[in-house]
């Protein structure tokens, strides 16, 4: 459970930060002193109302301060938001790391950013924090500028709430765009366009180039908010479909992760086809198509360098893990 911090807390967070302190430094992490962040440091947050800690049962596990006007170490680095949630002084119990302890706190922060209408939420870590560096980075948390004043590196993650009315969903066959694509036109209540239900009509007899765009190009016309669902990186549409996104997610999973997706979704539909193809569209696994997703780190370079052009513009998502992915879904 994740409530306010108390008086009667200080004690349970003085010792917690005494040993993420000893922690950090003998793993050559010396991003706080051993004076800092103590009893003092944690009592002026609970003055400002501003201290959260996760328990379980009576014990303290892990704690962090909200704040939202920005350090003045802050404002030497160029963010991408500026009305922000900024977290503080987060801390994970070490016998607590793996246990899913810091994810709980970072959801907390991410769903009020939700609820109170932030733009983005920024913290900042150690350089040589390796491990917390990556954590914010499967929690889609940009890295940003080194805060030289500070020694720290900027993280920002955007806040999605209404900005996500024209999403784009990218990834090999196999990676569970279409599910995802369904999930969040049903959260979300707005319509999809899954590019395969255009491009192949009855026993994969399939569109003109030019007839696709058209179809497609209808769409994007007919509708303001929407979420579609396919590559087709040799289309014309596909820049037009990425320039007009505000929401880019690219479901980047390995090669192996692709093929299980395969294989179960044909174990699936074996010698039917699916509810949203053509009749005749027997869902099969021949060779060609699996040389297609054994190659397809070719393809899915270009997508990525595409869309990294518009970091900073757009939400860009990318996700290594299907896990990493429903757990952004769990914060929408």
């Amino acid at each position: 459970m994740i409530r306010k911090a108390r008086t009667g807390d200080l004690d349970a967070l003085d010792t917690l930060s005494q040993a993420v302190i000893a922690d950090m430094h003998a793993n050559g992490i010396f991003q706080w002193p051993n004076t800092y962040p103590r009893k003092a440091h944690f009592a002026r947050d609970i003055e400002n109302d501003s201290l959260y800690v996760l328990e379980d049962g009576d014990c303290i596990i892990g704690a962090m301060a909200f704040y939202e006007e920005n350090d003045p170490p802050y404002r030497t680095v160029d963010w991408l938001r500026d009305y922000s949630l900024v977290i503080h002084r987060i801390l994970v119990d070490p016998n607590r790391h793996r246990s899913g302890a810091a994810s709980t706190l970072i959801r907390f922060a991410i769903k009020r950013a939700h609820r109170e209408g932030y733009d983005s939420i920024k913290i900042d870590t150690h350089p040589g924090n390796t491990r917390m560096r990556h954590f914010l980075k499967r929690n889609q948390f940009i890295e940003g500028e080194y805060i030289k004043p500070m020694h720290r590196i900027a993280f920002e993650r955007l806040v999605e709430h209404q900005r996500m009315r024209r999403i784009m969903i990218l990834g090999s066959p196999g990676t569970g765009k279409t599910t995802l694509a369904r999930m969040l036109a049903r959260k979300l209540g707005i319509p999809s366009l899954l590019l395969d239900t255009i491009y192949w009509q009855r026993n994969w007899e399939s569109l003109s180039k030019d007839r696709f765009a058209k179809e497609v190009r209808a769409f994007l016309r007919q509708h303001d908010r929407y979420v579609t669902e396919g590559n087709y990186t040799n289309s014309v549409t596909f820049m037009e479909r990425m320039k007009l996104a505000d929401t880019i997610i690219i479901l980047d999973y390995t090669t192996q992760d692709a093929l299980k997706g395969i294989i179960e979704r044909e174990a699936r539909y074996k010698h039917r086809y699916r509810s949203d193809m053509a009749s005749g569209c027997i869902e099969e696994i021949d060779q060609e198509f699996l040389h297609y997703v054994m190659q397809f780190n070719t393809k899915k370079r270009k997508i990525i360098a595409c869309a990294n052009q518009f970091t900073g513009h757009k939400h860009v998502l990318r996700f290594k893990r299907r896990e990493d992915m429903m757990r952004w879904f769990d914060t929408l």
